[in-house]
């Protein structure tokens, strides 16, 4: 039996982090060594547990989650992020993935989106939730016709969002693209390197 990875969960309300507990051991992979309330807690809980996995709302309060994020991305060994969160804007999760975030899944998706979350992010790879993909791509839709003439975004990337926002698999992308797992991945950064950045306050 292989080894359950260590993983350390945080969020404002206890209720959210009892259910993503039960849900993690339910998933059967995953050995929650740790849980925070706070950005500031969860920093300590990481430093003193090392977990292999890290799944967070990005709206913590004391400290905030990108800070926290940019504070894990210098740590060895650095833990895989998954944001799981209710906050939605695109400058967010942008900011987010720049911050060290692997994969980024609404609140309001169902258990087997988080499970492929954490399965992706284990394998190297980034991930965004169908609901979080139809929010980009009607971003950049927009964006795209407020450029016309100007440079576009590649059709292969605007058919990778319109794919993940049905909430296909990257195999299935790989597939339908003519593509690779690792070009999926790939284009799929790409994507969130094009989303506007956070306007600092």
């Amino acid at each position: 039996m292989r080894a359950r990875r260590r993983t350390v969960i945080a969020d404002a309300h206890q209720l959210w982090r009892h259910v993503l507990k039960s849900l993690l051991e339910e998933f059967g992979a995953y050995a929650v060594v740790g849980e925070a309330s706070d950005g500031r807690g969860l920093l300590e809980c990481v430093e003193a547990t090392r977990p292999e996995i890290v799944v967070m709302d990005i709206a913590l309060p004391v400290l905030d989650g990108i800070h926290v994020l940019r504070h894990m991305a210098g740590l060895l060994p650095r833990p895989r992020v998954v944001v799981l969160s209710e906050i939605a804007e695109p400058e967010i999760i942008r900011e987010a993935f720049a911050a060290g975030a692997m994969g980024y899944v609404s609140k309001g998706e169902n258990a087997a989106i988080l499970r492929r979350a954490l399965v992706a992010v284990r394998r190297g790879f980034s991930f965004l939730s169908p609901s979080i993909a139809r929010t980009l791509l009607d971003v950049l839709q927009r964006k795209m016709s407020a450029s016309v003439g100007r440079h576009q975004m590649p059709l292969c990337e605007v058919e990778l969002l319109r794919l993940l926002a049905k909430g296909c698999s990257d195999r299935a992308i790989a597939a339908a693209l003519g593509s690779s797992l690792h070009a999926v991945n790939f284009y799929r950064l790409d994507v969130l390197r094009r989303l506007p950045p956070v306007i600092p306050p």
